[in-house]
């Protein structure tokens, strides 16, 4: 079956839609409709909402290992970091949702090509991993013995206490927050790079306008 150029060209411009909804640098160009030049007020809330979620959670994961287990403030500690973990998922699938209704706009064609599909890649890894993490944490909480709470209240208790299972999703938890650290950091040195001082910047997309 033969397909003319212009259903050829249909068919491309579809994808590369369906690819920038979701994916925020996506490299390609719609010819289907106009992009916005900045990211909108709800994209914006949700992305400095996460980020300083992820701050506060990297620094009170690593200070509550300075107490022993089993110490009360450990223990509560732990249920504030299970509570804005599964806090951070939720805001993620918003983010998700948002997206997809709400095309981001495009990469500057003023920069190199190689760097926009590393920006792409590591937005891919930064969205799995922003699951891998609360998922990976609730689970190896669950496994531990204990209640699970979020916010104070329980969830459903559908696992056993299981030291093996607990040790394997704590691992996850610990190996991905590694590389979900070493992501957020190129992607801020990636924002820093290009700077504010452009109509084009990247990190003034994400930024509200000066009036």
């Amino acid at each position: 079956m033969r397909f003319s150029s212009v259903d050829l060209e249909g068919q491309r411009a579809l994808r590369e839609s369906r690819s920038r909804a979701f994916f925020p640098e996506s490299i390609h160009t719609s010819h289907c409709m106009p992009l916005p030049e900045k990211y909108g007020v709800g994209a914006m809330v949700l992305h400095w909402l996460m980020a300083l979620l992820m701050l506060v959670l990297f620094g009170l994961g690593w200070y509550m290992t300075e107490f022993p287990k089993g110490n009360p403030v450990r223990t509560r500690f732990l249920e504030l970091h299970v509570s804005l973990g599964l806090t951070a998922a939720l805001l993620g699938i918003a983010r998700v949702i948002w997206r997809l209704k709400h095309p981001p706009p495009a990469s500057p064609e003023t920069i190199e090509r190689w760097k926009r599909r590393l920006a792409e890649a590591t937005h891919h890894l930064l969205y799995l991993l922003m699951f891998v993490q609360p998922v990976s944490g609730y689970i190896s909480s669950s496994f531990s013995g204990l209640r699970t709470r979020f916010w104070g209240i329980p969830l459903p208790d559908w696992t056993w206490k299981s030291t093996a299972l607990h040790e394997l999703f704590t691992s996850i938890h610990g190996f991905s927050s590694w590389a979900l650290l070493a992501l957020i950091v190129l992607h801020v040195l990636g924002a820093l790079h290009h700077g504010t001082s452009s109509e084009n910047s990247v990190l003034g997309r994400m930024l509200p306008s000066r009036r």
